[in-house]
């Protein structure tokens, strides 16, 4: 069965779109619901949810089965010939085509209005979209992102014209046969197509070749878009004042609104023109916008309302959140002079400081423009940059993220570095200072970021506020500063209370709106994911709630004293019995949750009162019997927050009591490890030691990653420098299959897991 210009309008059938989450393929699959057809899709990252809403059924990843009963299976060009779907629907002789054959085929049965540039395309073709939709025209569009104001990125509609853009990134689409076009601009763009500029002038030179009337309009000020259409000699041109365009534009200004300007056509007022975008670069292409849509004859009300209308397609300076404290937009901006012009946006909403977060598309376009990228980086006031978004490309020696990062320094930019996204999001939460504008750049997956901060900044401005001064709160801050393993993802607040009244208040607040609440100690049985942990963490060791005091012969202690002070506190006052928490790496309040023991001894075995906070924020002092004391765990604790306790002992002299530290020293050194750890990482098994199991099985000094089974004891992992959680629960996981297998014994984890993955 072929697919023939007619094919797509008449009937209903079965089309399989291969990345369908491209901005390339989305708006394919809208367009197909429009026309009744039944659509399914694949892509390694999930496709926007509102094509589930329309009833596209969408599978992450490739699998030859996914095809199904495709009566027609489509794919862009970054789809290679060796996608197992691909593969499978030519054995099966089930039609193949290519994205921009689709386009054409559509277009053709239309009047095509192709948008054609190396940048500005997606907003140009929303804005004309809107005009002619404003001027009844119920058009057809096909655009790169989603237009929030047309609730799709592509529709087809009863009108005779299309809108559409047309990408040079995949080559000169020879298919296509517009009735109109404009040419916004023609930088070298795409490096891993095109040599040189040379070759992109050329590629839209013939584009345009094959408009089939004089509607052509192009940027006046762009000499390369000027120089591909030297050969149409009825084209029209727009520009700003004393550039001698048939359009000229007047710049009125800019505000929180967007942006205006008056327009003229040689002698004819065309009036002020006003469209919510910022930037003198998005008034140029609502300037184009309007001489496009004129000499289509289209009335001027109509062009100036659709304009009006325009509100800003995804990832085109989309404001997600907007705060006096704080404001994060999101951009696709990849080339230098987006970059530049965006930045230059951001700059002009009056922020203190506009903090450019940068993710480079493709290595050849980092390497290509590397000069370029500087230059136009070096006007935020700080920059932070993030990993090359490969696309499936190698990197290239000379290039990359950190040598970017390294020309930014040499010109005196205050630069950061990560490599991965959670340590991106601590490096934000590290640098941000209040009135900050974080402007989120890049073709890749930045966009998440953007997102993620965006939803989860709220949270830690509002529990700042409701602190007031009273504590510490930090936004995504490292946990693996306050682990023991020295491994961990960031918090996504961070929460250090002067004393009991301050946390109650936080307490209440996260009850009341459902929020999590973790309460770390000093991290000595914690392994925290690569992700992080989402919600709020509470460290309760401020003066306020970790003093010690010795009152009639015992110790009264907050939650956050370290059990080491606690032990020193204890021998000066000659209190005995409390040794064995010495070599205990923790505060008091972990180790009454799980009741830490060490040297055949047990936190609750010294505890006789504790002071808890519920999830309500009431205080209550409990007596240690009224808790049930388990096995490394204290299930009240689980729930209820350890404020504090009184601690009991023996009087013993402190020279015995030093004797007693030093012997037991001896023997924590002589048998565990030095190195990074989070302490024993599996229970012991009823019927054998944990680390004299892993020591049977032939496990000791096993790696992965940056984590390894230590050789000194079979039980503990250790961090040798750069580990990742991952890498700990992939060891993990390999130990307790090999118990499992080799002696049917169930291991049973001893070290808290908590967050989430990257």
């Amino acid at each position: 069965m072929s697919f023939d210009e007619s094919s797509w309008t008449k009937g209903k059938r079965r089309i399989h779109l291969i990345g369908i989450a491209g901005s390339g393929m989305s708006p394919l699959a809208d367009i197909f619901v429009d026309l009744g057809h039944e659509v399914t899709g694949s892509d390694l990252k999930e496709a926007p949810e509102r094509l589930r809403d329309r009833g596209v059924r969408i599978r992450i990843g490739h699998r030859a089965e996914q095809i199904g009963n495709a009566e027609v299976v489509i794919a862009s060009a970054a789809v290679p010939d060796s996608n197992p779907e691909w593969l499978e629907a030519g054995k099966k002789g089930i039609p193949r085509l290519r994205r921009t054959e689709v386009l054409a085929q559509l277009a053709s049965q239309k009047k095509l209005i192709a948008v054609l540039g190396s940048h500005g395309k997606t907003t140009t073709s929303t804005m004309l979209a809107h005009i002619w939709r404003e001027a009844d025209q119920d058009p057809c569009f096909y655009l790169g992102g989603y237009a929030p104001s047309l609730g799709a990125s592509g529709a087809w509609k009863s009108g005779a014209w299309l809108v559409a853009e047309v990408d040079e990134s995949e080559g000169a689409p020879a298919q296509l046969k517009p009735a109109a076009a404009i040419l916004l601009n023609a930088d070298h763009e795409h490096a891993d197509r095109y040599k040189n500029e040379s070759e992109v002038v050329e590629a839209y030179r013939k584009v345009l070749g094959h408009v089939s009337g004089p509607l052509v309009v192009v940027a006046k000020e762009e000499k390369a878009a000027m120089e591909a259409a030297n050969a149409h000699a009825a084209k029209k041109t727009f520009g700003w004042e004393k550039s001698g365009a048939d359009y000229t534009g007047t710049w009125k200004g800019e505000d929180q609104e967007g942006v205006s300007f008056a327009a003229t056509r040689g002698n004819e007022d065309l009036g002020v023109f006003r469209v919510a975008a910022p930037g003198r670069h998005n008034a140029g292409n609502a300037l184009g916008a309007v001489a496009l849509a004129r000499e289509a004859g289209l009335d001027v009300e109509k062009i100036r309302r659709g304009l009006a209308a325009f509100r800003r397609a995804d990832r085109r300076f989309e404001i997600l959140l907007s705060t006096p404290e704080l404001e994060i937009v999101d951009d696709y901006a990849h080339h230098p002079r987006e970059v530049a012009a965006t930045v230059e946006a951001a700059k002009a909403r009056g922020r203190r400081r506009v903090v450019a977060v940068f993710q480079p598309h493709r290595y050849t376009r980092l390497s290509t423009f590397m000069g370029g990228f500087v230059e136009a980086l070096a006007r935020a006031d700080v920059v932070v940059v993030l990993p090359v978004y490969a696309a499936g490309e190698p990197p290239i020696e000379g290039s990359g993220s950190a040598v970017l990062a390294t020309r930014l320094a040499e010109r005196k930019v205050l630069v950061e570095s990560a490599g991965s996204m959670p340590e991106v999001r601590s490096v934000l939460g590290k640098i941000w200072q209040e009135g900050d504008l974080f402007l989120v750049m890049g073709a890749g997956d930045s966009t998440h970021l953007a997102h993620r901060m965006a939803s989860e900044a709220p949270l830690f401005l509002e529990i700042r506020r409701q602190v007031g001064g009273q504590g510490e709160v930090r936004w995504y801050e490292p946990m693996q500063k306050h682990t023991t393993i020295r491994i961990g993802g960031p918090a996504q607040v961070w929460f250090e209370p002067d004393h009991e009244e301050v946390l109650a208040g936080v307490v209440r607040y996260c009850d009341e709106k459902n929020i999590p609440m973790t309460l770390v100690g000093r991290g000595s049985n914690l392994l925290v994911r690569d992700g992080g942990i989402p919600g709020i963490c509470v460290n309760l060791g401020r003066p306020g709630m970790s003093r010690i005091e010795v009152v009639g012969g015992k110790i009264r202690v907050g939650a956050g004293a370290r059990l080491k002070q606690i032990v020193a506190k204890a021998r000066e006052a000659g209190i005995g019995g409390l040794e064995f928490m010495e070599g205990i790496p923790g505060a008091l309040g972990g180790a009454m949750r799980m009741n830490a023991g060490a040297m055949e001894s047990w936190t609750f075995e010294v505890v006789e009162s504790v002071r808890v906070m519920d999830r309500r924020g009431k205080v209550l002092d409990v007596p240690a019997a009224d808790f049930e004391v388990k096995y490394r765990k204290v299930p009240r604790l689980m729930r209820d927050i350890a404020l504090g306790a009184v601690l009991k002992g023996s009087v013993v002299r402190p020279e015995e009591i030093a004797e007693r530290l030093k012997k037991y020293s001896r023997k924590r050194w002589d048998s565990q490890p030095a190195a990074p750890s989070a302490g024993c990482i599996f229970k012991n098994a009823d019927s054998i030691p944990a680390g004299k199991l892993i020591d049977e099985l032939g496990l000791k000094d096993t790696a992965v990653g940056g984590a390894r089974i230590s050789p000194v004891h079979g039980n503990f992992i250790v961090n040798q420098g750069g580990a990742k959680a991952a890498d700990v629960l992939a060891l993990m996981d390999k130990v307790r299959a090999r118990a499992k297998a080799d002696r049917g014994i169930e291991l049973e984890p001893e070290v808290i897991v908590l967050g989430v993955d990257e």
